[in-house]
This record gives C-alpha cells, sequence and structure tokens, in this order.
C-alpha cells in the first residue's frame, strides 16, 4: 500500500505534535512462531499508517488505482513472479503482466 502526502501538511501536522502523529495502537495477539500455536504467546502493538489520514480531516482523499497499474508484493512468491517472464517493463518504466498472460497473474506457492 502507498501513501501519497502533501509534505507541507504533514511539517504542519507534525509542528502542531511536536514531532508526533497522535496514532491509534493496535494489539495484536500472536505466538513466537506463528506456525506453531504451542509456542510462546505475545503482544505485537502496531499502529497503521492509513491510520495517519484521519489527522488530515477532510483534506484527506483517496485514490483509486486500478489493478492494472501495481502488481502486489506480499510474499516471496509474489516477489519471484514479478522477476519472472510473466511481467514486463514498458517503455516508460512500469511493470506490467505480459499481454499473453491475458490478465491472470501468475501463482507461486512456496512451501
Amino acid at each position: 500500500n502507498n501513501l501519497w502526502l502533501d509534505l507541507e501538511a504533514l511539517q504542519k501536522k507534525m509542528r502542531l505534535g511536536k514531532g508526533v502523529m497522535p496514532l491509534p495502537v493496535m494489539s495484536n495477539k500472536k505466538t513466537v512462531d506463528p506456525r506453531d500455536k504451542a509456542s510462546a504467546a505475545v503482544l505485537q502493538l502496531e499502529t497503521a499508517m492509513g491510520a495517519a489520514i484521519q489527522c488530515f480531516g477532510a483534506e484527506a482523499k483517496a485514490i483509486l488505482t486500478p489493478r492494472s497499474r501495481f502488481a502486489p508484493v506480499k510474499t516471496t512468491g509474489d516477489l519471484l513472479a514479478l522477476k519472472s517472464d510473466a511481467y514486463e517493463v514498458t517503455p516508460e518504466h512500469c511493470v506490467t503482466l505480459a499481454p499473453e498472460r491475458k490478465g491472470v497473474p501468475p501463482i507461486i506457492k512456496l512451501d
């Protein structure tokens, strides 16, 4: 996910907050080894950068980007697919799905 920010607006908010953006903290119950439910329980604390949108009020806007403009990379398999010949780089330096894929990205599952 990407956030595009007006840096002057961000600077103003950071000055008002004395260098801190008041983001909500989320807690997630997990185990040290997510594949082993018997491993030690832990509490992960995190903030979601998307939550920063609330700090900008009505000035914040969402931009819908069509899937044709990006290829999400969340796993090693996604990265391998992106580096494969299933994708190509256009003269405008955009990474796009190769035409022969007919709009269907590859699925790579690693064990």
